[in-house]
């Protein structure tokens, strides 16, 4: 065999050498345990959406805070997640990483349908729950009563908002108590005493009214008291002084 020129040889050897230390270096890589890699730096960024009616944004990133110290790799997803639902007014989120250094959150709220005695909104769960400061509530219905008869009352509005509307009139809000039984009041500010029972009947007989003799008064009227037996009692509004 022919004699191999000195600078081949060489060439060879540096060859074999570099692709030594890259596997060697490749391998360990792969050895290393996380938290060697969670040495990246913490979290800085968080994207949060979401509707934010009933929580700010704000809100959100200050019940994140805590977990924001771990790097990428070690932050606590499934904690972040519990966090953000253990407020009454988140009902679902998710939390996920991007690369390099931040998390996506994505929440959705409790859907509100009536503002229930000023402080509380009713929302599609049933529950009622503390109302956010500054939150618009916009046209939703308001409701009152005893807590315990939340369901019963919904209900209630429920079906005679429905006649009503039929009707071209909107509920602005539905009461009830012991003594007096159910109260309704109109938007066009007609107030209406229903008692406790045989609503519907009660109603239908001022809806009678209200396209028959009152009609003309309509805009007139400030209360009628539908609790008698086969007739109404009208009051009429305070007329301003000129």
């Amino acid at each position: 065999m022919g004699r191999v020129p000195k600078l081949l040889l060489l060439a060879v050897a540096l060859v074999a050498l570099v692709a030594g230390v890259g596997y060697a270096g490749l391998q360990g890589w792969r050895q290393l345990p996380i938290g060697g890699l969670v040495g990246a730096k913490a979290l800085e960024q968080v994207e949060v959406r979401g509707p934010f009616r009933a929580v700010s944004q704000r809100e959100i990133e200050e019940m994140l805070l805590p977990f924001l110290g771990r790097g990428f790799f070690s932050v606590d997803i499934q904690g972040m997640r519990a966090a953000l639902l253990r407020h009454p007014w988140i009902t679902a989120a998710s939390v996920s990483r991007r690369w390099p250094r931040g998390v996506e959150v994505v929440v959705q709220e409790a859907r509100p349908l009536a503002v229930w005695g000023g402080d509380q909104l009713l929302v599609a769960s049933g529950a009622l729950l503390p109302r956010p400061p500054g939150m618009v509530t916009g046209r939703l219905p308001e409701l009152a009563g005893d807590e315990e008869l939340v369901e019963q009352i919904m209900s209630q509005y429920q079906a005679l908002a429905g006649l009503l509307t039929a009707r071209d009139m909107e509920v602005k809000r539905l009461t009830f108590d012991d003594l007096a039984g159910w109260q309704l009041e109109l938007v066009s500010g007609i107030e209406l005493y229903l008692g406790h029972d045989e609503l519907l009947e009660r109603i239908n007989r001022f809806l009678n009214l209200s396209r028959g003799v009152l009609a003309p008064y309509l805009a007139k009227v400030a209360r009628v008291d539908t609790r008698y037996s086969n007739a109404v009692a009208v009051q009429w509004r305070e007329r301003k002084e000129q």
